[in-house]
């Protein structure tokens, strides 16, 4: 009986094993893009196997079309059917093909004239493209999701119903029995699909769109849904969502967000949502057809200011959430990291950055008027020295990185209020476009200012700004449940009261877990008046075999005290001496007395991690540091 019971449980666990393996492999087809010269069309795919996948199609007359299949695959959401005017597209359609095997299928149909030899599948980071073969396609092929000043383009008229397209029978052309049996799946696939119809229909999700002939890319978005998420509102629809600048109003306060090139279902317009259904707030939305070519959303609320967009990571929905209930951790079932970053000058007034990830992103864009902050909610990890390299000589020199709680990055770029911004996201969500035009003003940039120069006060004899990196909501470094910002806190106070307790001057940014904007530390420096500025980190890697201690300056006055602080550690604590780097980390940039950056170690690596965290090499690193500031001062 014994052994029965071990076999009976090798059995089901193999099968089981079986079943995980095998949906584990399974695609997901998730949305349809395409841009309005007939030129492309994306098909934004998870898990999809890019050393089996091998895209092929079949041309097919009677209408002029194409159609391919894409094996183990299944498609999220219903079946898709897309009309067009005036495009070299006449049709598209998607479905699930069958479910035994999971089979989805896509036909194309096209203009009588229409070459469709010249069509190519191409297999892009695990994607398909559908393109001709004349159009020079790359990876950076981008639809703006923000943009400051969007072109409102000239749709003659937009329809969008779900009854707009009846069944049409596809024409089977008798004189070609070849192409019968291919037919007939074809009709298989979207009159006896295996989704469910709601309303009995064949076709049960239809756009129809005149469509301009001058138009370069598809910014055309179809509201056609909302949801309540978490004390939001989740719009979604067909198409890619763009949105503008977001701006408030006052009796009552109210939150504005605008979508140019979006048409809104008439059945949803003007409705009043409340978005707290458990009474805890009066806050309540609204969805309008602005202008005849664009959207916006009203939120009443007492704190617009909380409000933020989060755009989906194919670009077809958005949040629109209070950030104070936002739980960014539930945003993606899994995670990304920063692979690359680009730097790219268009010209005098107009540089682009470009972020590269390992996997589709979630993101939001939040606009001030001195700072644009992207925050990357699902990105886990970046090489911080090797985008700062990337940066160094660029219009984005302070963009600045910073770690969320549990996972997700902040990065924030210090911008010009009156600078023009587009945001623009890769087609397969894996990659985000920064786009910053500046605005001169065209008599100071012919006539330049004479500067008057600004007497100072000397520093403060023997006194000392002490900064402790990250703070507040910007946790810093996480590993294993420690944060950097608890670390740099503990070891800056411990510097602090050694030099006060050798008669010297210390002053803290910040002497409790608050959050602090860098430029607000570089403030209160200006205004304590030191002899010289420290801030005190924790370094950290995407790889664990790192460790040691180094020592960032930037300007040449910092140069030796970076050297003084850094010889300290390295005599102070067994670890490895990595040196002083030239870096232009933003605290020490713009600050004028001698200041230097310290990473005190890597919580990145498990053995000094545990060593961080511990009284004596917390002590020991604050003597060292205390006593290079000594040094350095009685020197100087």
């Amino acid at each position: 009986m014994y052994y029965i019971k071990n076999i009976i449980f090798f059995i089901i666990t193999f099968v089981i094993f079986l079943t995980q393996a095998v949906y584990a492999d399974t695609s997901k087809v998730m949305s349809v893009n395409y841009d309005d010269t007939s030129s492309i069309i994306f098909l934004n795919i998870e898990n999809l196997d890019v050393n089996t996948f091998s895209p092929k199609y079949i041309r097919l007359e009677n209408p002029n079309r194409i159609y391919f299949d894409i094996e183990n695959a299944v498609l999220v959401g219903s079946k898709q059917q897309y009309v067009f005017d005036k495009s070299l597209f006449k049709e598209v359609k998607l479905a699930q093909f069958s479910t035994n095997p999971n089979v989805v299928r896509m036909v194309i149909t096209f203009n009588e004239e229409f070459d469709t030899s010249k069509i190519k599948l191409v297999n892009i980071n695990g994607n398909i493209a559908i393109k001709l073969s004349s159009l020079q396609l790359k990876n950076d092929y981008f639809n703006p999701v923000y943009d400051e000043s969007p072109e409102n383009l000239p749709y003659s008229s937009i329809t969008a119903s779900s009854e707009v397209v009846q069944k049409v029978p596809i024409t089977v052309n008798t004189n070609n029995t070849g192409q019968n049996k291919a037919v007939e799946e074809i009709n298989k696939a979207f009159a006896a699909s295996t989704l469910n119809n709601s309303d009995g229909k064949t076709y049960d999700s239809v756009v129809s769109v005149d469509i301009s002939s001058d138009l370069k890319l598809r910014t055309k978005y179809f509201i056609n849904g909302y949801y309540l998420k978490n004390g939001g509102l989740l719009v979604s629809g067909l198409g890619q969502i763009t949105a503008a600048k977001i701006f408030t109003l006052d009796s009552p306060k109210r939150i504005v967000i605008d979508l140019p090139n979006t048409y809104v279902q008439k059945n949803i317009r003007n409705k009043e949502i409340s978005l707290c259904t458990d009474g805890l707030c009066k806050d309540t939305a609204k969805i309008g057809q602005f202008e005849y070519n664009a959207a916006r959303i009203v939120v009443t609320t007492e704190t617009p200011d909380k409000y933020i967009p989060v755009y989906s990571s194919d670009g077809q929905s958005m949040l629109f959430i209070n950030a104070n209930k936002l739980d960014h951790t539930t945003l993606s079932s899994y995670a990304a990291n920063v692979q690359k970053v680009y730097v790219k000058k268009i010209n005098n007034k107009t540089s682009e950055l470009i972020f590269s990830f390992s996997a589709p992103v979630v993101h939001s864009i939040v606009r001030n008027n001195n700072s644009l902050n992207l925050y990357m909610f699902n990105v886990k990890s970046y090489n911080e020295p090797d985008i700062i390299k990337t940066v160094n000589s660029s219009y984005f020199k302070n963009l600045t990185l910073s770690l969320l709680p549990q996972v997700g990055i902040k990065a924030v770029l210090r911008v010009a209020k009156d600078d023009s911004i587009q945001v623009a996201q890769g087609v397969d969500g894996r990659s985000i476009r920064l786009t910053i035009t500046k605005q001169f003003n065209k008599l100071q940039e012919e006539t330049p200012k004479e500067e008057i120069p600004v007497v100072k006060n000397p520093p403060i004899k023997n006194k000392v700004v002490l900064d402790p990196g990250h703070g507040g909501s910007d946790y810093g470094a996480i590993r294993e449940g420690i944060n950097e910002k608890d670390i740099t806190l503990d070891i800056t106070k411990r510097v602090a009261s050694i030099l006060k307790s050798k008669g010297y001057k210390a002053a803290l940014t910040r002497s409790d877990d608050k959050y602090l904007e860098l430029q607000e530390r570089c403030d209160i420096t200006a205004e304590e008046n030191p002899e010289i500025f420290v801030s005190i980190h924790v370094n950290s890697a995407v790889a664990v075999e790192p460790y040691g201690i180094e020592t960032h300056y930037y300007h040449d006055n910092s140069k030796q005290l970076a050297e003084v602080i850094q010889k300290h550690l390295t005599k102070d604590i067994d670890t490895k001496d990595r040196g002083i780097l030239k870096s232009k980390f933003y605290v020490i940039n713009h600050t004028d007395v001698p200041a230097v950056l310290v990473e005190t170690g890597f919580l990145s690596n498990a053995g000094e991690r545990a060593e961080l965290i511990t009284d004596k090499r917390k002590q020991a690193t604050a003597k060292a540091i205390a006593e290079g500031i000594i040094e350095y001062l009685k020197k100087k």
